[in-house]
């Protein structure tokens, strides 16, 4: 698997001063036994593709998470190295240990949950509706969606895709193999809905006049967390930290910036 070249990087403590040290690794003994500070790199993989979370753009990687692990580095007083992953191939990868652990927009599913634990979920949601304006009186329910003709479209590998499967049968499904073009295919009108997140999908219709969210519920609960490796003492030392982050409004301060930035 490739890793991101140019996402090399190398992040100092004094860059990023969200949390002050005194909350990070030098008071952790425990921590000092993971393996992440024995070789004091953090290794994240990224899809990279899911607004407002994580997305690529050239030589970047921006977004709520990207933001949040930064701070969470720095913290840890560890160099942080972003690696490519997608969708697909997610739960290859962390099996193979190609990563420590795994950020942007990542919900906790019992496949996933099977191969290696979760942090605390930092954010909560469902799967929603999104379609061209003119076609918002059709999509109002999920049983408008689950009807024969109708070309339902998802992004691979991912919630979206199992969500589809499982509950819109009788639909024609789309199954697009990133999720950064899949928007460009509803606006072609080569497919009628797509089923995503809803902060996702509220984050789009402001990027895409042409779409709206046609459902304004959600179904198919999910939290989003940290996905991390086998590792006890990194579990804990991500644990604590992202109860802090969480209670100070730091998560939430991350996610607000990350959708106005669109």
């Amino acid at each position: 698997m490739q890793k991101y070249s140019h996402f090399l990087l190398t992040i100092l403590i004094g860059l990023f001063p969200l949390i002050s040290k005194s909350q990070g690794s030098m008071g952790d003994t425990a921590f000092k036994k993971s393996s992440v500070w024995l070789k004091r790199e953090l290794r994240v993989g990224v899809p990279g593709d899911y607004a407002p979370f994580a997305m690529a753009k050239g030589d970047s990687l921006y977004g709520s998470d990207i933001s949040m692990l930064r701070a969470l580095a720095a913290a840890m007083d560890v160099r942080m190295i972003f690696v490519k992953t997608s969708w697909p191939n997610l739960l290859r990868d962390m099996k193979e240990n190609r990563f420590d652990l795994a950020i942007g927009g990542i919900s906790i599913t019992p496949e996933r949950s099977a191969i290696a634990p979760f942090s605390i979920p930092y954010h909560s949601g469902g799967k929603t509706f999104i379609c061209l304006r003119k076609d918002s009186i059709r999509f109002t329910t999920p049983t408008d969606v689950n009807r024969t003709g109708v070309g339902l479209i998802v992004n691979k590998g991912g919630t979206n895709e199992s969500v589809a499967l499982a509950q819109f049968p009788l639909a024609t499904l789309f199954v697009y193999p990133n999720n950064t073009g899949v928007f460009d295919e509803l606006v072609a009108g080569r497919a009628d809905v797509m089923l995503t997140d809803d902060t996702e999908a509220d984050l789009k219709v402001r990027q895409y006049p042409q779409l709206c969210r046609s459902f304004k519920g959600t179904i198919a609960k999910y939290d989003k967390a940290i996905w991390i490796k086998n590792d006890k003492a990194l579990l804990n030392f991500i644990n604590k930290w992202l109860q802090k982050a969480i209670k100070a409004g730091q998560v939430d301060g991350w996610l607000n910036a990350a959708i106005r930035a669109k």
